[in-house]
């Protein structure tokens, strides 16, 4: 099945644009290519009402990457 991204509304599209930058930051610690506090740094420089979301997300996927090795 597969989903128009551009039917979503404006606020969702952020939501998974964000949870692309997450994992790609995952992947980057994953692969040595970053280093963490480099990443809560990109992080903290956001607005305020994305950082917790982020650090979540960020999280998140680097859990999931790292279980997967």
């Amino acid at each position: 099945m597969s989903f128009n991204l551009c039917l979503l509304p404006r606020e969702e599209k952020y939501r998974i644009q964000l949870d692309y930058e997450a994992s790609f930051w995952a992947y980057q610690i994953v692969r040595g290519k970053n280093a963490r506090d480099k990443v809560y740094e990109a992080i903290n420089i956001r607005p305020a009402s994305e950082q917790n979301y982020l650090k979540q997300q960020f999280e998140h996927y680097l859990a999931l990457m790292s279980a997967s090795r």
